[in-house]
């Protein structure tokens, strides 16, 4: 009863549009990694603007940790008196503090003089830095809305005016740092009216509006110019590229303005992060595609892990690599047989078979590492779609879009989900030349990359490089030799696949 309990509210509290979000850092804390604490409302866990940072500095080759707790409509004072705030807060330890008041405070401050919004920041700010002395402290200024007469200010540029003049002040007062993510958006406003920032409510921030709040908030905090290919979180290149550029020119050079004094250096070149190829497998009772092979993979800190699905005849997707279960002393087909008749089977380390279900609700305890989920060939393509139409409504339903990333050999099946989900990151599988797409078709596609064997990369000299000019991730496929992936991470991939994770990852921090 008590794990449906906990299952519920996670349910409740990750859906993407309402309710709540709170996590705590999973994880010991590395010398080389920063941990980030995000108090705030629906600003910013609508579209996940707290995971679209994490993606884009882990794409710049800084490791982010994050504690959050983000409760729809909460004013600093409200969060003053819930519990969850502060068990983040008192968890301590963090080097950056993301502070987003309720949306219209910081303009209620400027217009009608509450001092209480200037003292419940400051006491908020208190609290934060007496567990974590040496936390710089960032009060976010969001944007202007005209959503529902913009918050009792009338007009948009009206509330922006004081959102303006408020932040300033609040900021000067309580000595934090100033975000200035509702400068930028007001550049796109102008000079772009044809990016859509917000949501149909005409007030919450929409993908395009996520990105850009975790561009300017990752500038803030680091200081570095943008490099090589950056995430860009299921936006099209030029969007993405455009509101990188914008952050930048709102961000950089302009510190003094926002009271932003570092002392701290960041990585200055992206780092290849690494995917654990079915899970990390090398330990004792791990075997390939087990749930303890994904456990293993979340607790080496791995970028992601890797995994392949398939759908039974009953519509019940299942995780194995090939058509039937290594186990299974009958050989069943999977997608010929019922999920019941499979629910027997024991993998070698005696756990059940895992479902696509189980994996997800592991990540939703570790969602650190993302979910590299293959699609497997099913030989029909209708049976196909349905595979990922029925996983993507259960990614949806727990509202896990930004901790998967797709990948099949199926092309068709690739230019499918970009169809469907216009927002998920897709990336084509090929270990044959023959088979190979150029990065104009993929881009042409709306593919977001590839995944290549080290032979067709080899055949095609300076093809990372044409991947990355084009806004495409460069993927390594599962190598072996070590000589091999060092070349390739001179080269730039994004990302290695690879049978020992472990020694990958140690071998490329240690460069």
């Amino acid at each position: 009863m008590k794990r449906l309990i906990f299952l519920l509210f996670l349910l409740s509290a990750l859906s993407p549009l309402r309710a709540q979000r709170f996590q705590l850092p999973l994880f010991p804390k590395d010398h080389d990694e920063i941990w980030v604490l995000c108090v705030g409302n629906s600003f910013t866990y609508y579209y996940d603007a707290d995971i679209m940072l994490t993606d884009i500095a882990a794409s710049q080759g800084v490791r982010m940790q994050v504690g959050k707790f983000l409760k729809g409509g909460q004013t600093f004072g409200q969060h003053l008196q819930l519990k969850h705030t502060l068990e983040a807060v008192d968890s301590g330890g963090y080097d950056y503090a993301l502070l987003q008041d309720q949306s219209v405070n910081a303009a209620r401050y400027a217009r009608d003089g509450d001092a209480q919004v200037l003292e419940d920041l400051k006491t908020l700010k208190s609290r934060i830095v007496r567990k974590s002395p040496d936390c710089k402290v960032i009060l976010e200024r969001t944007w202007s809305y005209s959503g529902k007469e913009a918050g009792g200010f009338e007009t948009a540029a009206n509330l922006d005016k004081y959102l303006e003049k408020g932040n300033k002040e609040l900021a000067s007062k309580a000595h934090t740092w100033l975000s200035p993510i509702g400068v930028a958006f007001n550049t796109v406003y102008r000079e772009r009216p044809d990016i859509k920032l917000l949501y149909k409510d005409d007030k919450h921030q929409g993908p395009a509006g996520s990105y850009l709040k975790a561009c300017v908030n990752y500038l803030v905090i680091t200081g570095q110019p943008f490099h090589g290919n950056v995430d860009r979180c299921g936006l099209d290149p030029e969007t993405a590229t455009y509101l990188r550029s914008v952050a930048e020119k709102t961000v950089l050079g302009k510190e003094s303005r926002y009271h932003i004094k570092r002392d701290r250096k960041f990585r200055e070149c992206p780092v290849t992060r690494v995917i654990a190829h079915r899970g990390f497998h090398l330990e004792e009772n791990t075997p390939e595609n087990s749930l303890a092979s994904l456990k293993a993979s979340q607790r080496i800190g791995v970028y992601g892990s890797e995994f392949d699905i398939w759908i039974t005849s009953d519509s019940v997707i299942v995780i194995n690599h090939n058509k039937s279960f290594p186990t299974d002393p009958e050989g069943r087909i999977i997608k010929e047989s019922r999920y019941e008749d499979l629910s027997g089977i024991r993998l070698t380390n005696g756990e059940p078979i895992p479902t696509f279900g189980d994996y997800l609700d592991q990540t939703l305890r570790q969602p650190r590492t993302k979910l590299i989920c293959e699609l497997k060939r099913h030989g029909d393509p209708e049976r196909e779609r349905l595979l990922f139409d029925t996983a993507y409504a259960m990614v949806t339903k727990k509202d896990m879009t930004r901790r998967i990333i797709w990948q099949s050999f199926s092309y068709d099946l690739c230019r499918y989900i970009r169809e469907k989900a216009p927002d998920a990151t897709v990336i084509y599988i090929c270990m044959d030349e023959k088979r190979m797409k150029t990065p104009e078709e993929i881009a042409a596609d709306g593919i977001s990359g590839v995944n290549y064997k080290s032979t067709v990369y080899d055949a095609h000299p300076g093809l990372v490089e044409a991947l990355h000019a084009k806004g495409l991730f460069a993927n390594l496929c599962v190598e072996k030799d070590p000589e091999v992936i060092a070349r390739f991470v001179t080269e730039g991939v994004d990302f290695v696949s690879s049978n020992d994770p472990a020694g990958i990852q140690k071998m490329i921090r240690e460069r």
